[in-house]
């Protein structure tokens, strides 16, 4: 902490050194084009809608009456700069403002137009002219009217410029249209930002190689934690602090930010970056609009066309008072993932009499050796097919009132729901991960074939193999109501309130149907392929008299969040160059996860004949390089035939108390900060310098084993942060600023982590232990950044980075029989899955050493205004990000691990080429992600656990039919890129999946 204060106060004392001096000085000049103020000036008479920009922003405005007379100001309306609502009160005037010492004056454009938004946003606008003469040429006659994308992009570069931390963002295209369909996958586009998917979408973003737990989202100003559930070998359920994008519709935004560099008044949470999601409202394009579209999606497993739908309408009143805004977006998409799982790779185990004497004697000897020589086998060879169909709605509402210059009242209402079904076919080998008798060690070895240190073709006898079937019915419900205050007592002050609720409530049903065949032989070939192997089987795949029904397991579970929040924030502009902020904020966050179940062992020896489809409804590897000799079908349980024969009563399910977890966290903080605007040498400087205080206190639920049976505990705890920040803007020329910005942030263990006790994974064989005592993470973070704009549809940019986290939390795995563990025996159901003599693995979190991050990003984006013809509708964004970070992993109370932090993908980049018109157009992007890892160590001897390196690519087109027609064409993940999980540092296969292209069709309509 004295670290930390001391940097806190050496930063603090460089702003004031630099800018105070400078304040008196600058005090004397208009009101900074930068700083944010609150419109509302309904379209009218110019000298009317002038008198009302002047008391709005203290800037003396000037016309001669010729030039006033007979023109009309457009409306303007939200929180902009003064330059921003500016040039959006002229358009097509055919004004433009000129500086002229303290004064504004608006003069008759003396050169060809400006290119200008259509619809402005905030920052969205260009700089106003220091002479009518230096006015920028871009064309010839009228306005040349810049919309969609273009449009998208210049007010993303005018909010960064005029940022003062380090802040990114993405603008809608227009009313109801974000770049991409998919939030997270408009995300990924920044620099630093690499993104997970599920189901064929984005849904969980890194940043600067930090996983999604050290992201914080906002959603309207409120902390937001919306929550949904994915494979068992995609992390299961949700019960961390990581935000689900893909339960959002991304119709429903208008813009996001995501914030690299904090500044005091900026909620604490997020060391890699706070992400602020802003939903549409009626004064963000002030008038009466209707927008409609329509897509159809279409996925290339799948024979199933879904919808895609959206509708905004929005309304402000004529003189600027009151605007009331509601939208609904609704999509259904079916997606078809096929792929290999081995639910990792183990050694040892054999039962040597069984292996073929004509194995040499060197390689049996490897077969159950310790050594680095050992011998690995897939633990569990199988096929899956995955096939999720997704719902999703989400509806938002939106009143603001402005019954006068100093009040603004703001109401936002969203709410969210993703149901999903999703299943899961597997056939498994299922011996190789059973250490009792009735597995790996009866199981007969005739022949292996050796690569390095794995068994990579094999043909074995008394094999256990199953069919596995899963049924997940997913249902996240997402609300919000957010109350926010804007109240200006006195020219100088300011007030904002915020108040809000929200809750996020996730119930998955699963139910499971298991059915096998024992004792038979079984091969596997990953020499054709070694992601996909060939697998053979010793009976018919579609004969259902080959296997008997072993197992229904019926389970539920249940994660439920709850936020409230109350804000308070003053700002006191001393002068032009100083002003004064100081807030206050209580938050109280409530996690609640249980879960249901139980093994039903009565129907086991039951016939599958009457549960399985007729006619199979899929074939296997139609999105994958499947090599010759593997299976295209099996037998497919048809549950909705299946349940009300298994299960007709619906079986009672029975509380797992030992899974039962709790957290309520409150936080209590303040904040002083001071923003200054001032000269140095000649150059203008900008910044915000300041502390913010945290005080947090959790108490945490959970199951402790005492006496073998699970008991509820509670502990509780508080701590408190100081969090120094300070952000530098130099203006180094008029198109060159160099950006500094150093903070002390933190971000609070994972949820789970908190609570005592473990939680137990008889499927994964994995026993989760928490830790109440953690501490959070602590990181100082400082970043540069030299900015280069040579026009308003133009930026370049280069930013070093650096953190150092304290009390980095880490995972301690150890291995051991679940029958010397303590946990009761009960736990493991009745013994089908797993016994008391296998091995588990015990992991809990750890507060380690710390470790420090670095890297830089550097950023090219262009629009190809000055080229040629049809050239100069091209255009360009590149970026490019390289992260380093090495941590110390412990494996046991002693020894530990260097490797790459958890999520750290060391090289991303993306690039997208555009040729837009005012009629047609289109785009192509490709992103990549490098290599990264899940976890250390990898578990069964593994060293490390992983994700490959991946290239997305995503094309689409548009055609204006008419002004107010559009017909579009979209396609993600054209070259049907992988997921490729991997154990150990040689390149393991542990789960492979394609879920192939994507592509929507769709029209747009706007009144």
């Amino acid at each position: 902490m004295r670290r930390s204060t001391m940097m806190g106060a050496s930063v603090f004392s460089l702003t004031m050194a630099i800018l105070v001096p400078q304040a008196a000085m600058a005090a004397q000049m208009p009101a900074s084009w930068t700083a944010h103020a609150d419109f509302a000036i309904p379209a009218g008479d110019l000298r009317q809608s002038i008198s009302l920009y002047s008391r709005a922003t203290g800037i003396q405005v000037m016309v001669a009456p010729g030039n006033a007379a007979g023109r009309r100001a457009a409306a303007v309306a939200g929180r902009l700069t003064p330059r921003a609502a500016l040039i959006a009160m002229l358009r097509g005037t055919g004004l433009v403002p000129v500086v002229r010492g303290n004064l504004v004056v608006l003069t008759p454009r003396a050169a060809p137009a400006r290119v200008i938004p259509v619809a402005i946003s905030a920052h969205a606008a260009p700089e106003p002219a220091q002479d009518a003469a230096n006015a920028p040429a871009q064309g010839e006659g009228q306005d040349i009217v810049v919309t969609g994308l273009r449009k998208s992009l210049e007010s993303g570069i005018a909010a960064r410029r005029d940022a003062i931390g380090l802040t990114d963002s993405i603008f809608a295209k227009d009313i109801a249209a974000f770049p991409d369909t998919n939030v997270a996958e408009s995300i990924q586009r920044i620099p630093g930002v690499q993104i997970t998917r599920d189901a064929g979408e984005g849904r969980q973003i890194a940043v600067r190689g930090l996983n999604a737990d050290f992201t914080r989202v906002r959603l309207n100003g409120m902390e937001a934690l919306a929550t949904t559930g994915t494979t068992d070998q995609r992390g299961a359920v949700n019960r961390s602090r990581s935000f689900d994008f893909n339960i959002f519709a991304s119709e429903l935004f208008s813009r996001i930010d995501v914030v690299k560099a904090r500044s005091p008044s900026l909620d604490e949470g997020g060391i890699a970056a706070t992400v602020d999601l802003h939903t549409l409202r009626p004064f963000d394009n002030a008038g009466f609009h209707v927008v409609a579209s329509g897509q159809a999606f279409w996925a290339t497993r799948t024979d199933d066309v879904g919808p895609r739908a959206a509708l905004v309408v929005s309304k402000t009143s004529d003189d600027g008072v009151w605007g009331a805004l509601v939208s609904a977006a609704y999509s259904r998409r079916q997606v078809i993932e096929d792929g290999h799982q081995t639910l990792r790779w183990a050694s040892g185990g054999w039962t040597l009499a069984n292996v073929s004497a004509a194995i040499d004697p060197a390689t049996r000897a490897r077969l159950n050796g310790t050594g680095s020589d050992r011998l690995f086998y897939p633990r569990t060879p199988r096929y899956f097919i995955f096939d999720h169909d997704q719902k999703r709605l989400g509806l938002t509402g939106a009143f603001q009132f402005r019954p006068s210059d100093a009040l603004h009242v703001d109401l936002d209402v969203l709410y969210a729901r993703l149901k999903s079904t999703r299943l899961e076919y597997f056939l498994d080998a299922q011996s190789f991960s059973r250490t009792d008798a009735t597995g790996i060690r009866e199981t007969t070895i005739r022949s292996l074939v050796t690569q390095g240190n794995d068994i990579v073709a094999a043909e074995f006898g008394n094999v256990d193999n199953r069919i596995d079937n899963r049924r997940d019915r997913n249902d996240t419900k997402f609300h919000q109501f957010a109350l926010t205050t804007t109240w200006k007592p006195t020219d100088r002050l300011t007030v904002d309130l915020l108040a809000g609720v929200e809750g996020s409530d996730y119930t998955v049903d699963t139910r499971t149907l298991q059915a096998l065949t024992n004792n038979r032989d079984f091969a596997y070939d990953y020499r054709p392929n070694d992601r996909v192997p060939v697998m053979t089987y010793g009976f018919s795949l579609t004969d259902p008299s080959a296997l008997r029904l072993d197992l229904y397991r019926p389970r539920i579970n249940v994660v439920d969040n709850d936020y409230r929040i109350g804000k308070v924030n003053l700002a006191y502009r001393a002068n032009d160059a100083v002003t004064v902020r100081a807030g206050a904020s209580h938050t109280r966050y409530i996690f609640d996860t249980s879960d249901f179940g139980q093994d039903v062992t009565s129907v086991r020896g039951r016939t599958i004949a009457d549960l399985v489809y007729a006619r199979s409804p899929y074939t296997f590897g139609k999105a994958l390089d499947l090599p010759a000799g593997a299976p295209r079908e099996w037998l497919y349980v048809d549950f909705d035939k299946a349940l009300p024969l298994i299960d007709p009563n619906a079986t009672p399910l029975t509380r797992n108390r030992e899974n039962d977890r709790r957290v309520k966290e409150e936080v209590l903080a303040g904040y002083a900060q001071l923003d200054l605007r001032g000269e140095l040498a000649g150059m203008v400087v900008r910044g915000d310098a300041g502390v913010r205080v945290a005080r947090t206190r959790t108490t945490a639920t959970g199951a402790v084993v005492v006496g073998g049976v699970a008991q509820p505990v509670t502990f509780e705890r508080s701590y408190t942060d100081w969090l120094p920040s300070a952000n530098l803007v130099f203006e180094l020329a008029p198109r060159l600023q160099l950006r500094a910005s150093a903070n002390r942030n933190i971000t609070r263990p994972t949820l789970t982590s908190l609570t005592p006790g473990g939680q137990v994974q008889v499927n994964t064989r994995t026993v989760s232990v928490g830790n109440p005592d953690l501490e959070p993470f602590r990181a100082d973070s400082v970043d540069l950044a030299l900015e280069f704009y040579p026009s308003r549809d133009g930026f370049f940019a280069v930013g070093p980075f650096y953190k150092r986290i304290d009390s980095f939390i880490t995972n301690r795995t150890t291995e051991q029989a679940y029958a010397a563990s303590g946990y009761p025996i009960a736990f493991l159901g009745n013994q089908q899955v797993a016994r008391p003599e296998d091995i588990f693995f015990f992991t809990q979190p750890v507060n380690g050493p710390g470790t420090s991050l670095k890297g830089v990003e550097v950023i090219a984006q262009q629009a190809f205004t000055f080229l040629p013809g049809v050239l100069r509708h091209l255009g360009a964004i590149t970026n490019y990000t390289y992260t380093s970070s090495d941590t110390d992993y412990a494996l046991t109370a002693t020894t530990s691990v260097r490797k790459p932090l958890v999520g750290l993908s060391k090289h991303s980049a993306n690039a997208t080429l555009y040729y837009e018109t005012p009629v047609y157009g289109g785009r192509a992007s490709i992103n990549y992600r490098d290599r990264y890892l899940t976890a250390v160590p990898g578990a069964n001897g593994n060293d490390i656990a992983g994700v490959n390196a991946a290239t997305y690519v995503d094309a689409s087109l548009f055609w204006n039919v008419t002004p107010r027609f559009t017909v579009t064409l979209e396609g993600v993940n054209l070259t049907n890129q992988a997921e490729d999980q991997f154990v150990d540092s040689s390149d393991r296969v542990s789960s492979y999946a394609r879920s192939g292209r994507q592509l929507l069709a769709g029209i747009r309509w706007r009144m």
